[in-house]
């Protein structure tokens, strides 16, 4: 079930929803099977779904003032995508959103929303809290990036993606590091 992954990943409390709840949710999104490196959302887009992570990764991305890509964000399984910003706010995105790995997510668009939210109102309250966590985690990112050094962070990454990060590409996690792919290969020397 959707919901309950979604709930699981922010150690948000399963038994505010009933079982039939539960099933409900998921009979509003679209299952989508997405190869890696398809994107969901390229920058100057307006996203038409949000997009729950099943299964696989994705990277969110931009370019640098020198026209190099920069990767500051990865979207994990049990998670909505970042391209929601763009959904949300019915904008052109300034970043892209990129497959990872093969992966299966499931869609829905504003107008399923509205309708879910009418079947389960909670819900809304519930995503806000959810997107208020999600923003204290983009906000955590950035105090790591002061406070912690490249290798330190590198760890943090490890605990937190455990074997997944084995799928991302070493030049994606040097450049959400914020170091090159040969510091980044010194860190893992060192560490492993």
């Amino acid at each position: 079930m959707l919901l309950e992954k979604l709930l699981k990943e922010f150690g948000v409390d399963i038994s505010l929803f009933t079982t039939s709840e539960l099933m409900l949710f998921d009979t509003y999104f679209e299952e989508i099977h997405v190869k890696k490196n398809t994107y969901l959302i390229k920058e100057g887009e307006v996203e038409p779904y949000s997009y729950f992570i099943y299964q696989g990764m994705f990277r969110c991305w931009t370019l640098d003032h020198r026209g190099v890509e920069q990767t500051f964000w990865f979207c994990k399984e049990g998670t909505f995508s970042m391209s929601n910003i763009s959904f949300s706010l019915q904008e052109k995105t300034n970043f892209s959103v990129q497959a990872v790995t093969d992966s299966i997510v499931y869609r829905i668009s504003k107008e399923q929303v509205e309708l879910l939210y009418n079947d389960i109102p909670k819900l809304e309250v519930i995503f806000g809290q959810l997107t208020a966590m999600l923003l204290n985690r983009l906000l955590q990112r950035n105090i790591d990036l002061i406070k912690y050094s490249p290798e330190e962070y590198y760890v943090k990454l490890l605990e937190e993606y455990g074997t997944t990060l084995n799928y991302i590409p070493l030049k994606d996690i040097a450049s959400y590091l914020g170091i090159t792919p040969q510091a980044l290969s010194r860190i893992r020397k060192r560490i492993f």
